[in-house]
């Protein structure tokens, strides 16, 4: 036989017509009698026959390959924990259903140049991880009709998106309460990137649970970060300055409440006898470092995994319909967050603290 065997071929070896053997070859061997499913088999595998699987897409006008496109503010794959963490749920949910996935990140903030190379004919759709606000991928219904999902942002309405992902406001919520209930009412708070909408949620649910049980805010105990941990230093240094401090202070993630925690040691601050810290996200980091953070835990290999599994439904059912999905995070509590009846009082602390930026011995 010269060149590659056909499915013509096949068919002849195995005694039955072509549409029988694609269907076979194709998964569809449960419209056929067992012997002529096992005939076909044997045929490929005597001739070498390997599916075409470009001509094959080709047919179906599908390229078995999705998307994975990341904001081009937090564009590197490699520093990126979250992201690593939906990836590993996506991965799961479409190995065992043969579709590859292409990473693509954009490092433009012009929504048709992001789009082109986004809808370019080499993905059936795309999931979007963690657009914030005024971003790109954001504009998708301007520029592209792919199946898309956002993982990591709780968009409005207004997208026409569907969007998979922790449930911030919830989640925010009863870690607040928890705190009230160990006795907590002089309470800080470091804010998120003010571009990400999980930031937002958060300090929102913070202040309304304080409103509600009548917890006053200081708004001098509210200070702004970006999701690092350099803005959770930054936060510490300005905050234990100050002649009044709160018995607790929240991080709106793990990543600055570490840093929180990192600048309390360098100024030999102890937490949590003198101080309370609180995060989010239950990062990796925290356990690696040896600090015991209480914090909320979220399962971002289960956003992934259903954010594939919502993609693959809109691609094979054409159904795209924005869906709204949100995970429920679960509290997770540790050693660092005292009693507020047994921390050192803030006056205490302050007098403990030297403005030069170390402690009196």
């Amino acid at each position: 036989m010269r060149g590659k065997p056909t499915l013509r071929d096949v068919a002849e070896r195995a005694g039955c017509s072509i549409t029988t053997v694609s269907n076979i070859l194709q998964g569809r061997s449960h419209l056929y009698r067992e012997d002529m499913v096992h005939q076909v088999m044997r045929a490929a595998q005597e001739l070498g026959y390997r599916p075409n699987s470009i001509a094959r897409s080709l047919a179906r006008r599908r390229t078995a390959t999705i998307g994975v496109a990341l904001d081009p503010q937090h564009a590197r794959l490699t520093h990126n924990l979250y992201a690593h963490d939906v990836l590993d749920g996506i991965l799961a949910f479409l190995e065992p259903r043969d579709y590859d996935i292409r990473l693509i990140t954009p490092r433009t903030s012009d929504p048709a140049a992001v789009w082109r190379r986004i809808d370019n004919g080499s993905i059936d759709g795309v999931v979007l991880i963690a657009p914030v606000m005024g971003s790109p991928l954001l504009e998708w219904r301007h520029y592209s009709s792919l199946p898309a999902v956002v993982v990591g942002s709780t968009l409005p309405e207004e997208y026409r998106l569907s969007h998979i992902d922790i449930d911030n406001t919830s989640a925010m919520t009863m870690l607040v309460e928890w705190v009230i209930q160990q006795g907590h009412r002089a309470i800080g708070y470091i804010k998120g990137h003010p571009l990400h909408w999980s930031a937002h949620q958060r300090e929102q649910a913070f202040r309304r649970v304080l409103e509600r049980y009548g917890v006053p805010i200081r708004e001098e105990w509210v200070l702004q970060g970006d999701y690092g941990p350099e803005s959770g230093a930054r936060a510490a240094e300005q905050l234990l300055r100050q002649s009044e401090l709160p018995t607790v202070v929240m991080a709106a993630n793990d990543d600055m409440a570490i840093g929180f925690l990192q600048q309390c040691r360098t100024l030999e601050i102890a937490v949590p006898d003198q101080i309370s810290v609180t995060g989010f996200d239950d990062s990796s980091w925290a356990e690696r470092m040896g600090i015991p953070l209480t914090t909320i835990r979220h399962d971002r290999y289960q956003v992934g995994y259903l954010a594939a599994q919502q993609l693959l439904h809109q691609i094979e059912t054409g159904d795209t319909r924005p869906q709204r999905v949100l995970i429920n995070g679960a509290l997770v509590v540790r050693h660092s967050v005292a009693s507020a009846y047994a921390l050192a009082s803030p006056a205490t602390l302050q007098h403990a603290f030297s403005t030069e930026g170390g402690s009196k011995q």
